[in-house]
Order: structure tokens, then sequence, then C-alpha cells
């Protein structure tokens, strides 16, 4: 576990040194914004882009990844439902954590984590679970939230569509996989640009995160506690089900090494995005976000040591 940490050390140190240089020396929004935009719009879906579309992909030898990572996502949805039910949760906070349950970061933080520890030869795959994550999250995660909102079945369906072909990683992991299987040979010199792309993304949105850990109030203590619950349970539960999942049907969970690791990600900045449009609970998503990824130091390299 030691040699792990010492691994992903870097990228963590990364994200804490950006937190503290926001927090004293408050270098403003405008850098978190425009370096988001540009890791979401452009840097990602290059990174993505080019890793799926120097690979042969074949949907029959990755069948097991997809079934496993959508029945994942699947049951965790239906979870989410169960037990916001059983708290008696109210409506807003409700469908907060709803969409919050399942968004892990796993492209910000997920990329750079398992680069570090298994090479640039793990994008491929690591590209193809980012896919699933984004085609359930974007078609029942935001559909449900929509459905809950307004009602309207038409609308629904509308959002959906637009989130399809208006979201950059999707379209990436889409034009990715069509290169990839009709092995469609780019030209060098656009190789190399787009290689010098995907180089400056690791960086990028690690700053990214700790500039918005940066931002963050701390508030009364009290009020963390059902934070760390949810914390826990996201970077122990999630990760814990998906490997003793695998073991009880007989299979191999270091083959699954991505997709539990990917499971066992903080919460990711978007939910936070989309708090004002679908009138989520703000504060309860920024603390997990903080929290969730100042934990993470520590259980990711115990997961990332007891699989690998």
């Amino acid at each position: 576990m030691i040699q792990i940490l010492t691994i992903i050390a870097p990228l963590f140190l990364i994200i804490f040194a950006s937190a503290l240089l926001q927090k004293f020396k408050n270098i403003g929004d405008e850098w978190s914004k425009v370096l988001n935009e540009f890791a979401l719009k452009i840097g990602l879906p290059v990174l993505i882009f080019a890793a799926l579309a120097k690979t042969s992909f074949s949907f029959k030898e990755e069948s097991s990844l997809i079934i496993a990572n959508s029945l994942f996502l699947l049951v965790s949805f239906i979870l989410a439902v169960i037990v916001g039910k059983i708290l008696h949760l109210k409506k807003q906070m409700f469908l907060t954590f709803f969409i919050c349950f399942v968004f892990g970061n796993i492209a910000y933080l997920g990329i750079p984590v398992l680069t570090s520890v298994s090479g640039e030869q793990i994008l491929p795959k690591l590209s193809l679970i980012i896919a699933i994550y984004l085609f359930w999250l974007f078609t029942i995660g935001i559909g449900y939230l929509d459905y809950s909102l307004n009602k309207n079945k038409k609308d629904v369906t509308k959002n959906m569509l637009k989130n399809f072909t208006q979201n950059p990683l999707l379209l990436a992991v889409i034009f990715g996989l069509l290169f990839g299987s009709l092995k469609i040979t780019i030209p060098s010199i656009i190789l190399k640009s787009l290689e010098m792309i995907s180089a400056s993304v690791t960086p990028i949105v690690l700053v990214v995160i700790g500039l918005f850990i940066g931002t963050s109030k701390i508030g009364k203590l009290s009020e963390w506690f059902p934070v760390l619950l949810f914390s826990l349970f996201t970077l122990i539960i999630f990760p814990a089900g998906f490997y003793f999942s695998a073991k009880f049907f007989g299979l191999v969970p270091s083959q699954f090494m991505s997709s539990i690791i990917e499971a066992a990600m903080p919460l990711a900045i978007t939910p936070f995005a989309l708090s004002d449009k679908y009138n989520l609970h703000k504060t309860f998503i920024a603390r997990s976000i903080v929290l969730s990824t100042i934990l993470s130091v520590v259980s990711l390299p115990f997961w990332i040591s007891l699989i690998g």
C-alpha cells in the first residue's frame, strides 16, 4: 500500500497545493472556470478519442466489462432509490442523493490515478468504462431528475438526446470507438497534436479539483456527519460491492481492477454544476466533493494494493 501511495501521492500533492493557493491567495474563480472548460470540452475528449482511435476495439471481447459495469450502475441507481425512501429524504435531498450516489470522479481523477498505476496502455479500457458511466448517467440519471421535476416525458426524452449530442466526452467516445473499430488511420502530424493536448490534461484537471476545494467553506462540524457517512459509503461500500460480486460469480477481481477503482472514486464536480438547474442541495454536494477527495488519499491506495 505504501508503494501505491507513493505512486499517486504527486497527484494529490498538486490537488492540495492548488487548494492552498486558492485558500490563501484567492486567485479567483476565473482560473477554475477557464481550466474546467478546457478540460471538459477539449482536453479530456481529445485524450479519450486519441486513446480509443489508436486501439482496435471489439465489443465481443469487452462484453464482460460492459455488462459488469452496466449492472453495477443499474443496481446502484435502484439502491439509491431504496435507501432514499428508507431514510424518508425530502425531495431536494432525495434527488441530490440519487445523482451523487454513482457520480464518481471517473474521468478527472480516475484517469490520472489509473494511468499513474497501470501506465498509458490502460487508457482504451478506461475510456470504455467512462463511456458506460456517461451513457447510464445521462440517460437514467439525468432523465430521472428531469422526470421528477416536470413529469413531462417529451421533455425528458428531448433533454436526453440533447445531453448525448452536446456532451464532448460522450462524442469523443463514439468517434474514438468508430475510428478504432474501423481501423481508420490518423495522420501522424494530427496524432502528434492530439498527444500534445492529451499530455496537458492530467495536471490541469488536478489543479481544477484543488481550486474547487480551496473555495469551500468549513461550516459547523455537526453538519459534516451526513457528508462523512456518504463519503465512506461511496469510497468503501461501492468498490467492496463490485469486488465481492465479482468473486461471487467466479470472476477474478484483478481482471476488473479498473472498474473497481473507478467505483471507488470520490464524488465528481459535475453534480455541483447541475445543482442550480435541478435544485439540488449545493452545500451537501460541495462538502461531499471535498471530504471524499481528502479521504480517497487513503482509500484509493488501499483498493489498488488489494486488487493489483
